[in-house]
């Protein structure tokens, strides 16, 4: 990484944390760009420069977190629900902070959708390993299904409060998956 794809990488970074500090003490719809780039102590330009707008901050950042989960856990000898439950959800409370402000401010559902929904395949290729996984249309009916699903998880946990522990979710979870597909599935 060069000098100025750095410097883009902290402004990035800067952004963000403005961006969590602001929906923090307002409402997402009342934080303005300007609001953000003064809170991150950079210019308008330099925003736009690496941002479309607001919304385009949580996309990335979700980019990243989805990105960083999918090169972060190898890919599995089998498809073990209850592996997979635990490291999804030990991951995604390491930024509980983040999304349960985004989830006090009406953007569940973005998490929701964009997150597990639009980046589930390459995450899901990733863990299941793509020689695995089949036919593309085989591949992507499981992927939407378990992504759908994880998702969904998410979601309900957020709603929550994420007040369990991620082991206490990811074990009631697996258990309850487990418990209905057996002995289809192997556990």
């Amino acid at each position: 990484m060069n000098g100025h794809q750095r410097q883009q990488e902290i402004s990035r970074h800067m952004i963000e944390d403005a961006f969590f500090m602001l929906l923090g003490r307002e409402p997402y719809e009342r934080i303005t760009v300007s609001e953000i780039a003064d809170k991150a102590e950079v210019s308008r330009r330099t925003f736009y420069r690496l941002y479309g707008g607001k919304e385009e901050v949580l996309r990335n950042w979700l980019e990243r977190l989805c990105e960083e989960y999918r090169t972060g856990y190898p890919a599995l000898e089998k498809y073990d629900i209850r592996q997979i439950s635990m490291d999804y959800f030990q991951f995604w409370y390491r930024h509980r902070e983040r999304l349960l402000l985004m989830h006090k401010n009406g953007l569940g559902l973005y998490i929701l959708y964009y997150a597990t929904g639009h980046l589930s395949h390459r995450v899901m290729e990733k863990r299941i390993g793509e020689e695995r996984a089949g036919s593309r249309s085989q591949a992507e009916y499981f992927m939407e299904y378990s992504a759908g699903g994880f998702g969904n998880l998410l979601f309900r946990w957020l709603e929550t409060g994420m007040k369990e522990s991620p082991q206490e979710y990811a074990v009631s979870v697996s258990n309850s998956i487990c418990r209905i597909l057996s002995p289809s599935v192997e556990t």
